[in-house]
């Protein structure tokens, strides 16, 4: 997606409309052997339609208010921070600050978590429910999510004059986005499809190559960083997806 397919005014609804519109892939988990997840613009876009609707109609989460996501990079994980941007939520990946809602894989840290509501990640791929216990009054990201509609159905768009995080307003996320992306086109070349991210974590830099790859057409490809990976496998997933790793901007 180029500035002029944006228009005059970029806007994040603008951007996720855009993502609906793919039929290829967008988004791409490897993980164990053998262990592979494809979402194309349209599935990605449902995923992200059906969280929002989660957050908004379970957990009460409103326009301007705090979103504490994991830190550990997941495609589950990615999805919550496109939802969490698509109300107009601020996102926060600092645990200890107070939030209407935290997400985590691990509840324990839910368990502690100084939030209205919590959400507790399963980590193994497409798992209907977490595998084990969840702390009282916890909700079980995995089973709810699939419950929701597909189609997003609660705010218009977030204020371009509020936070998507400290020290980032709408606006000036998706003027930087635009900007990004030039960038981007001119740095690849034609045959790359999929960009893999390099970071080990989910922050809000990781968050924005995955932004500016998905706004400039490139699928995101995520190498599980909790499993060891070779440089031999690492190269033969980079030729499967005519993919290369994020360059430097």
């Amino acid at each position: 997606m180029t500035s002029a397919d944006m228009g005059a005014r970029p806007t994040f609804p603008r951007f996720i409309d855009t993502l609906s519109q793919r039929q290829t892939p967008a988004l791409l988990w490897y993980s164990v052997q053998g262990e592979r997840i494809e979402l194309s613009g349209r599935v990605l876009n449902n995923w992200v339609a059906k969280t929002a609707n989660l957050l908004v109609d379970e957990c009460d989460l409103e326009a301007n208010q705090l979103l504490a996501l994991p830190k550990r990079l997941h495609w589950r994980s990615l999805i919550l921070a496109l939802a969490a941007l698509r109300v107009g939520a601020e996102i926060t990946f600092d645990g200890e600050r107070s939030a209407q809602v935290f997400a985590a894989f691990d509840p324990a840290e839910c368990a502690k978590a100084d939030a209205e509501h919590r959400l507790v990640l399963a980590s193994e791929p497409l798992a209907p429910r977490f595998n084990g216990e969840l702390p009282v009054g916890a909700l079980d990201y995995a089973a709810e999510v699939r419950l929701h509609p597909d189609v997003y159905m609660g705010f218009p768009e977030p204020d371009p004059q509020e936070k998507a995080w400290e020290g980032t307003s709408y606006r000036e996320l998706m003027l930087a986005l635009e900007e990004r992306v030039l960038n981007l086109d001119n740095q690849l070349g034609q045959e790359t499809a999929a960009l893999c991210l390099q970071s080990r974590d989910l922050t809000t830099g990781s968050l924005t190559q995955a932004l500016v790859a998905l706004s400039a057409g490139y699928a995101v490809l995520i190498l599980d960083p909790h499993i060891e990976w070779d440089q031999e496998r690492i190269s033969r997933v980079l030729g499967d997806e005519r993919a290369q790793l994020y360059p430097a901007q």
